[in-house]
């Protein structure tokens, strides 16, 4: 004979008795506790901030160029600007790839443009020793950078920069010239 402190509930199903289970109007059995002041919180495996407003590379599906979206995002990283110029060109429908090129395009043409410039400026007798701290500062960033957006385009993730995420959001989402969509 086995005991039961509450006949007639499982206690192994949530919001039963006195074992302290949610029950499903409280959020789930995953979802939050029942005195969330919140509300109930999402389901197991859902986001709930910084949602993706592309999706996952898995759900975009292969691109116009017969590439699945991860691979031909991160390859947008690979070369820096000049592949992110060329996904950015040749890519027509996916929005997720053309961002990730045009990130590409944004952030590693501005290192490159602000690279020469310091490069200039280390001729300069008196400022060129700051110059060319600068730009081992800058080279060592966009290395780093050029690595961390490579492996999460890869990975299928949305990765927005702070403020070249927003142009590159902006202009990814306008169909090229000439396309008339």
């Amino acid at each position: 004979m086995s005991w039961n402190p509450t006949p007639g509930q499982d206690p192994n199903q949530p919001g039963s008795g006195q074992y302290g289970g949610y029950s499903s109007q409280s959020g789930g059995a995953y979802g939050s506790p029942p005195n969330n002041p919140y509300g109930p919180g999402p389901a197991y495996g859902q986001a709930q901030y910084g949602q993706q407003p592309y999706g996952t590379a898995s759900a975009l599906g292969p691109t116009s160029m017969g590439m699945e979206a991860n691979t031909a995002a991160g390859l947008s990283y690979v070369l820096g600007w000049l592949t992110g110029l060329i996904f950015f060109l040749m890519e027509k429908q996916n929005r997720f790839v053309r961002f990730h090129a045009m990130q590409s395009l944004i952030w590693f043409g501005f290192l490159t443009v602000l690279s020469l410039v310091l490069g200039v400026l280390e001729m300069v007798p008196l400022i060129g020793l700051f110059a060319f701290c600068l730009l081992g500062l800058l080279l060592l960033v966009g290395f780093v950078s050029w690595v961390f957006l490579l492996i999460t385009a890869f990975q299928g993730k949305y990765l927005k920069l702070p403020v070249i995420g927003d142009y590159a959001e902006r202009y990814a989402t306008t169909p090229p010239a000439g396309m008339g969509l």
